[in-house]
Formats: C-alpha cells, structure tokens, sequence
C-alpha cells in the first residue's frame, strides 16, 4: 500500500511538469503571426501613397514670347520654366500598381529681361492628374492632365495687361526606380496660355528630376 501511495504522488509531480512544458512549448506558437495575420504584396500596394518631387525643366521648342507691363515696359523670355517642386499623394487602382496621382506644384521660369533694364519671373502652381502604369519591377510610364493657377509675372509684369489665361495641358511621363523609395522621373508636358486679344502662348517644356514615395 505504501507502495501505491509512492507511485501516485511521483506521478502527479510528473503530469504537471508534463502540461507545463507542454504550455511554454505552445506560447511562441500562439504568439506568432498567422499567415493570414501578415502583408501581401498586394495589400502593401493597396495603400495611399505620399508624394514629393522636384523637376529641372527646359523649353521644348520656340516659345520665347514679348509681354507688355502696366508701366509700358515689356518683357521677352520662355513660359517654359526653369524649376518645379510639387506634393501630393498616389492612389491604388489596380493590385498590378497601376495607380493614380495627383498633386500641386510650384513652377518658376528662368529669369527673363524687361526693356528698361529689368529682370522678371513667369510663375504659375500647376495641378496635375496622371496615371501610372508599371512595366516591370523598375520602370513605369505615365500620362495625364495639368492645369495652372495663379499664372502671373513677377516685378512690375505682376499684373501684365496681356491677361494670360491657362489651357488644360497634356502631361507624358517615365519613371525609374533608383531606390525602394526613391525614383528618377523624366516628363513632357505640351502647355498653352491664351493671350486676351493676341495668339496663344507656348509654354511646353521638358522635365527631369527625383521623386520621393512612401
């Protein structure tokens, strides 16, 4: 009997060593991430993605204008800029990552010269809608529309009597990843200005620079 009694009270002891080992042994599986706990591919890519970037740009073709300031002066010079900077954000269309972004900018043309001896700038803030397709892991292409507000000349053209008026303008793009967050983006962009009482003005330019996505 004493026996028996040894047997149980050795066996007790061992069951609960049995069950605690068992317990620790299942925590880390417990705590592990399931695999449908973890980001596809495709849900990554199915987020709003923020958006920066700043282009150089250069005049595609002939389009030095002769604009008439208020004091009588005038000033020659490109619509076609010098720099961009512009923010916005992309939006998820499709998992395959086509996407559409949009954002606003500020653009600044090269210095131009006045009749009296004077310098001026062409600025403008262009609003853009495009959408992006892209061909492989690195390279995506792009196209869609721009519109510019507050265009104006700095200087005594700040408020020039040739009433320039924006058009809607075509925008064409690629871009190039040089970093997980980080692309290299060239673009041609086929703008106008509606001159009141005179032809329209040409604005297209080309543009190279870095974009920065997250």
């Amino acid at each position: 009997m004493t026996r028996l009694l040894a047997r149980s009270g050795l066996r007790r002891p061992a069951s609960l060593l049995a069950l605690a080992a068992a317990f620790t042994a299942a925590v880390p599986a417990l705590a592990a991430t399931s695999p449908a706990d973890e980001a596809t591919p495709e849900a990554a890519s199915a987020r709003i993605r923020p958006v920066a970037g700043v282009l150089v740009t250069s005049t595609a073709g002939k389009s030095n204008g002769i604009f008439k300031n208020p004091d009588g002066s005038t000033v020659t010079g490109s619509l076609g800029g010098r720099y961009e900077a512009f923010a916005g954000a992309e939006f998820p269309v499709d998992p395959n990552g086509l996407a559409v972004r949009l954002t606003a900018g500020l653009h600044v043309s090269a210095t131009m010269t006045t009749s009296n001896g004077g310098s001026e700038r062409f600025t403008r803030i262009p609003l853009e809608a495009t959408l992006w397709y892209p061909l492989n892991d690195k390279l995506r292409i792009g196209g869609g529309a721009r519109y510019s507000l507050r265009a104006r000349f700095s200087g005594a053209g700040g408020k020039t009597s040739d009433h320039l008026s924006p058009m809607p303008s075509l925008v064409l793009g690629v871009g190039y990843q040089l970093l997980p967050h980080l692309l290299l983006d060239g673009r041609y962009v086929y703008e106008r200005f509606e001159q009141y009482g005179g032809a329209d003005v040409e604005a297209s330019h080309w543009g190279l620079g870095l974009t920065a996505i997250y």
